[in-house]
Parts: structure tokens; sequence; C-alpha cells
């Protein structure tokens, strides 16, 4: 279900940035952005794909993305088109798939769900 395919289009369904801790590459981050992407490739197939960045966090106006404190996950793949309730329920259980996933990077990485930093944004 990981395996990598040549995905052509993208749309962020879910992101969010949160206060998070992680220890990667000797860097300290303090931020994560995590998001819910809805991916499509040229044979008619769709995946969601969950992710999270973790990055140093000095002030509210300086996010730093780094590209080395990166994980992603592929959650559903199908045949189908974009699918609401199907979003719904992969949304529900990101917090689940997420916190096991950045346990790759560190495992001390934890993303603090109730600390938003700002408000989510759906597409």
């Amino acid at each position: 279900m990981n395996e990598m395919k040549n995905w052509f289009e993208d749309l962020d369904v879910y992101s969010q940035y949160f206060h998070a801790k992680a220890l990667v590459g000797g860097i300290e981050r303090r931020a994560a952005i995590v998001k819910l992407t809805l991916v499509k490739d040229s044979e008619g197939m769709t995946a969601y794909r969950a992710s999270a960045s973790f990055f140093p966090f000095r002030d509210p106006e300086d996010f730093v993305i780094s590209g080395d404190a990166y994980v992603e996950k592929i959650v559903y793949e199908g045949k189908k088109r974009r699918n609401k309730k199907a979003e719904e329920t992969l949304l529900s259980g990101l917090h689940e798939e997420l916190d096991a996933l950045v346990k790759e990077l560190d495992e001390g990485a934890v993303i603090c769900w109730d600390r938003p930093l700002r408000d989510a944004r759906y597409g």
C-alpha cells in the first residue's frame, strides 16, 4: 500500500500547524504541520496521504520548514473519486496514524494536538 507511484495531482484536504516536540538530525523541533492530502495518478487511482513535517519554531512569524524531519504514509488507495465520508473517517483516525508514524523520526516525537498554532485549513 505504501509503494511509490507517480502521483500527479495533490489537494490538501486538511492541514494545520501544531506545537510539537522532536529531536531530528541533532536539531530540536518545536512545531509541526500535519496534512491529509488527496493524490491522483494518471491511471485514475486516488489515494490519501497522511504526513507530518517537524521544524524549528522560533517565534510566530518564523516557520522554517525542513525536509529532513518529514514522514508520510498512504492511508487509503483505490479507484474512487473524492469521497467526503471517507475523508471524515480518515480525519478521525489521523491523530493515531501520525502519532505512530512520527516515532520513525524520533522515539520521543510528539504532536501536541491540543495546542494548535493556527486554525485548520480544509480544501
